[in-house]
């Protein structure tokens, strides 16, 4: 029998080897919530459409990533009757997207083909976790039943979706329905992190006072807060106000670099390596402009591709999505 880890990637991968636990590791590397994420029905296409992005992103040659990710599916794949997959993702808007990307491909198995599927209680993150502390998650591990399965392809096709109706739906029902917001909370629910990972997600929509994604607005509070910041600082100060960092530094200098370089700049260099808010920037905070109007927007939030003629935003007091103005 062939006892198959699951985590996100390779520091996480790296910590759960050097535990001892028995079996073969698989690092699910991707970062679902930047850039195009289409449907999967066509597992070529979309490889090829991430690894475009990815290596725009500056992870690697386009064909090199195609590959990693070939070599990834097929190791679930391989998986059958027997075998035990067991998922290791920990509670951020990163892992639990691929979280419900591999419970997607695993609930599209026929029954009699599909392997046992556990998931380890992770109320925590995996890459900084010593050994010892492994194999009591492993211990602890939950089934993944039929209703889970269910959830995750739901909200891999509600994420991959051309519009966001799915999604927020699929949210505002999990976030009613799951009480135990940690698995610590309910030693029954085997999902608990999800609700709040997908609203997060929604949350990166333009919001209806400025049309600034949340963690556009963080930045620029936080530049507004201090005067000026290293890139450096401001990625920990961005970091501070979420539940749980999920931002790489990749990402994070991307979003600055589009709001540096819009036709009406958000941020501007300052003395040395240090950033500033501009005017515009101030402007945006007191709700007295709009940055989809005046730089307009040009952005995938999964399946959903936001234009100015074509976009929705986040209403923070209601908590929902709202269709955007052209």
């Amino acid at each position: 029998m062939l006892t198959l880890h699951v985590t996100n990637g390779d520091v996480a991968a790296g910590a759960l080897a050097r535990s001892g636990l028995p079996g073969d590791i698989v690092s699910w590397r991707d970062v679902l919530h930047d850039g195009p994420v289409p449907p999967d029905d066509d597992l070529a296409a979309f490889h090829r459409t991430r690894a475009n992005f990815l290596a725009a992103r500056g992870a690697g040659p386009a064909e090199g990533i195609v590959t990693d990710f070939a070599e990834r599916d097929a190791r679930l794949a391989d998986a059958g009757v027997g075998d035990e997959v067991v998922l290791w993702f920990e509670p951020d808007l990163y892992d639990q997207l691929q979280l419900v990307q591999v419970l997607a491909r695993l609930g599209r198995l026929p029954d009699e083909a599909r392997p046992r599927i556990t998931i380890a209680p992770a109320d925590c993150f995996l890459g900084p976790m010593a050994p010892d502390r492994f194999p009591p998650l492993f211990a602890a591990r939950r089934p993944v039943d039929a209703d889970d399965l269910a959830i995750g392809v739901s909200a891999w096709r509600a994420f991959t979706a051309a519009t966001p109706d799915a999604l927020t739906a699929l949210t505002g029902r999990l976030a009613g329905v799951v009480h135990g917001r940690s698995y610590l909370a309910d030693d029954t629910v085997q999902l608990p992190h999800l609700a709040a990972a997908l609203r997060r997600q929604l949350e990166e929509y333009p919001d209806v006072a400025a049309g600034l994604s949340r963690t556009m607005r963080q930045i620029c509070e936080a530049l507004d807060a201090a005067g000026a910041l290293t890139p450096q600082r401001l990625f920990a100060a961005n970091q501070a106000t979420e539940s749980w960092m999920w931002l790489g530094d990749t990402n994070f200098t991307a979003m600055l670099d589009e709001l540096m370089r819009g036709a009406t700049p958000v941020i501007a260099r300052a003395t040395g390596s240090r950033v500033h808010l501009t005017d515009f920037g101030r402007a945006l905070l007191r709700g007295d402009a709009d940055l989809v109007r005046a730089n307009g927007l040009d952005r995938w939030i999964g399946g959903v591709h936001c234009t100015v003629s074509r976009h929705w935003r986040w209403d923070t007091g209601a908590h929902r999505l709202v269709p955007g103005e052209g």
